[in-house]
């Protein structure tokens, strides 16, 4: 079924978002093109090492591991200002759940040590507060599934079907078998999951990555490919909504069609 996006518990309420937004210190409100996932995000790293060629992003690079990791955390991003966006939304009563992230990755497959996302997550945890994590670092983010409570999802982006495909366009993420199983395990273990589609390369290898999952994915967020005019325009993506709603309807999942598709 389509459905609005069920990834959070609810968006802030009218009555409190001004006096809330005003004194959030490490939480942000998504963007125009984001807010369909979330009503509020956190960005912690400032940098992404996997190389991906869609991204537009100037703090993505194809570069090597890397080892000094807190120079890469926002300011914004401390500990400190996290519990203290946790706690103003316990005070208000608020409980809309924080996408993690859109900036970078939090389980960057260049980044060795994965401790600080780690007390990230265990602050969530100390408020019941509930997070969504978007990740390409597959398997790498299992060692944190302890900590989900349920109202927490695990998410990955999907894009290719295999290896080659993903090493050409994605050079330094996780392979696609590896975060499926990484959205297996977390099923396994009862957490909600979700994958998002987006970018679309080839609708095939988008269509055939349901057929993959469906069995252990709760939640399917469908878009396009943008900010590469040439290669969209080669798409029907008319077709590719509908075989992709078809396929969708068909193993009974819930999902939602993101704007820029609705409107393409």
């Amino acid at each position: 079924m389509m459905a609005n996006c069920p990834l959070w518990e609810e968006n802030l309420r009218a009555k409190n978002r001004a006096a809330i937004q005003l004194r959030l210190k490490a939480f942000k409100a998504t963007s125009w093109e984001s807010e369909e996932y979330a009503d509020l995000q956190l960005n912690i790293y400032s940098r992404c090492y996997h190389g991906c060629k869609y991204g537009t992003d100037e703090r993505c690079y194809n570069g090597d591991k890397f080892d000094n990791w807190e120079t890469e955390i926002f300011e914004k991003a401390s500990l400190e200002n996290i519990e203290h966006d946790l706690r103003l939304l316990a005070f208000y009563g608020e409980r809309p759940r924080i996408h993690i992230t859109f900036i970078a990755d939090p389980y960057d497959m260049g980044r060795k040590d994965n401790s600080y996302i780690r007390k990230v997550l265990e602050l969530f945890r100390k408020y019941c507060h509930p997070f969504q994590i978007l990740t390409k670092g597959g398997t790498k983010a299992a060692a944190d599934f302890v900590i989900y409570g349920p109202n927490d999802w695990f998410g990955c982006t999907l894009t290719f079907d295999n290896d080659a495909d993903s090493k050409e366009w994605e050079p330094g993420a996780a392979l696609p078998a590896d975060r499926i199983e990484a959205l297996r395990q977390a099923h396994e273990r009862g957490i909600k999951t979700w994958v998002s589609l987006e970018p679309v390369i080839d609708p095939a290898q988008s269509l055939h990555l349901i057929d993959l999952t469906h069995e252990f994915v709760d939640f399917y967020g469908v878009g396009k490919l943008n900010h590469n005019p040439e290669l969209e325009k080669t798409i029907d993506w008319r077709k590719y909504r509908a075989d992709a709603e078809a396929k969708l309807k068909g193993y009974d999942k819930q999902y939602m069609i993101k704007r820029s598709l609705r409107r393409a």
